[in-house]
């Protein structure tokens, strides 16, 4: 018990020491199976960040640590390149090494997953699920519109270091995007 408690605390200490000390090997995230869905006079959105881990990110992920993803959704005119809706969720993941377990939280549905399960953690990590983004009463029945998605993530605090820790540095310090092409309020209705 006691090892594996130290091998856990271990690896947050080598994290520290890798973001602080050396160059962090980075990937480049981007966004798949966008996609925006009507009902009624509602529209959702979903979406997958794909390319997203690391080894060094795997490891943080595992430390014990609370760790942060935001994802900004976007609906922009595209005559004017205006926000006409926008919404902001974070989705938030954390090992509990007591339970030997992950929890993922996201704020666009208020759900927790729970699942000793890696892959299965990080996947619901990264994904939004058909979550409500705007209702169709924003949209102009002749105006085109396009949808504009991003993420980051987080700094965070680590014990013993006295400033934050860009956790971006695992994305190469750059914000995945994706914006679609311009639509308008008819094609979604079909």
């Amino acid at each position: 018990m006691f090892q594996f408690l130290a091998d856990k605390l271990g690896a947050g200490a080598l994290i520290v020491s890798q973001l602080l000390l050396t160059a962090v090997v980075g990937t480049d995230p981007y966004f798949q199976e966008v996609e925006l869905e009507v009902s009624g006079d509602r529209l959702y959105c979903s979406a997958r960040l794909v390319e997203s881990f690391t080894p060094d990110l795997d490891m943080l992920l595992q430390s014990g640590d609370t760790v942060t993803i935001h994802f900004e959704v976007d609906l922009l005119n595209s005559q004017t390149d205006s926000i006409v809706a926008l919404s902001d969720w974070n989705h938030q993941f954390q090992y509990s090494i007591l339970e030997d377990d992950y929890t993922v939280y996201r704020a666009e549905d208020d759900h927790t997953v729970r699942t000793t399960d890696f892959e299965e953690a990080r996947q619901e990590w990264v994904k939004i699920d058909r979550s409500l983004f705007c209702r169709m009463r924003v949209m102009e029945d002749h105006q085109k519109y396009y949808l504009r998605i991003s993420a980051y993530m987080e700094e965070m605090e680590m014990p013993g270091v006295t400033k934050k820790v860009n956790l971006m540095s695992y994305w190469n310090r750059i914000r995945p995007v994706h914006i679609s092409e311009p639509f308008m309020k008819r094609q979604l209705a079909q």
